[in-house]
């Protein structure tokens, strides 16, 4: 069966290039908060508030809930994130899926769960260590994040049900990978970090891809990053569609999911795509970025407020 892929670089706050209630799943992991500069002046988290940081991710989940068939999912995996003391003035967990949970429920999607993904990830601190707190002494040692989270979303509706018996047939899970994937917990390694600057392993979207989508099927990254969505979703048999916001990744993204076979019939397709200008700089959000106190409530603001508070406490 041939798929069609398409690489759309643009900014996925506004996915106009895709029609209502046309994709079967999303797969994606948004962006860190202040922690990795992805190049671009438009993108979302290196350079946002706290406030702004969750309003561009809602802008998104608005744009996904649009773009998913009713009865579908949407898989969001995100981490809690360390704040360091030496930038925000303390140390603190920020549990950003709180506020994802919280969003995509109020604009009509069912929470369904999570996914415990165990894995390793990087806990040293801006001089090194690997052992933070008071260690070896009680009781200020910190928690390792060796975990991230698979939020799991269904779109409310009736859901279509135009899938044939031979498709349902070729999308079969066999009993161990039911077994497997159907657990609350994972336990699989993360991807190493060749030339993007954050990737998840193929096994992630790989299992997502074969629990909630039928061969055929449209899958959708709003931040495609290296690709890996795509080119996971290609080997499954599923068309897929990735947004990316820096034009650099494009040789990366393609190299991942490999060469244009068009030509020949019966091949994939694979189709690259630039973002109107006028769609980029005129966004047209739905939501806007409004001052809410109890958003903000034991939240982490900006790191200058706490800059600005660690001063006043040493005068």
């Amino acid at each position: 069966m041939a798929t069609n892929h398409k690489i759309i670089i643009g900014d996925s706050r506004n996915m106009a290039e895709i029609q209502d209630e046309s994709v079967q799943l999303i797969v994606t992991s948004p962006p860190y908060w202040q922690i990795k500069d992805y190049g671009n002046k438009n993108q979302i988290g290196f350079n946002d508030t706290y406030e702004e940081y969750i309003n561009n991710l809602n802008q998104v989940w608005f744009e996904c809930y649009r773009v998913l068939d009713p009865g579908c999912r949407l898989s969001i995996n995100i981490g809690d994130q360390f704040a360091r003391a030496v930038t925000y003035g303390r140390y603190k967990i920020i549990p950003i899926r709180t506020e994802i949970i919280k969003f995509c429920e109020s604009i009509g999607f069912d929470y369904m769960g999570a996914v415990i993904w165990q894995k390793m990830t990087n806990m040293k601190t801006s001089g090194g260590a690997s052992v933070m707190g008071s260690y070896p002494y009680p009781r200020n040692g910190h928690l390792a994040i060796d975990y991230e989270f698979i939020l799991l979303f269904k779109k409310l509706g009736k859901e279509k049900n135009n899938v044939s018996k031979a498709i349902k047939e070729k999308s079969k899970l066999t009993n161990d990978e039911w077994r497997q994937y159907f657990k609350g917990h994972w336990n699989f390694s993360g991807a190493k970090q060749d030339k993007h600057l954050a990737m998840f392993p193929d096994e992630l979207p790989r299992r997502l891809i074969k629990m909630y989508s039928f061969v055929g099927e449209n899958v959708l990254d709003p931040f495609l990053g290296s690709g890996t969505t795509s080119k996971v979703a290609k080997e499954l048999k599923r068309n897929s569609i990735g947004y990316e916001i820096n034009k650099e990744f494009l040789p990366i993204i393609k190299t991942k999911i490999g060469s244009n076979n068009s030509l020949f019939e019966g091949r994939d397709k694979i189709d690259t795509f630039f973002q109107n200008n006028t769609i980029a700089e005129k966004l047209n959000f739905n939501l806007k970025l409004v001052k809410n106190d109890s958003l903000m409530n034991n939240r982490i603001k900006h790191s200058d407020y706490w800059k600005e508070l660690k001063s006043k406490l040493i005068q």
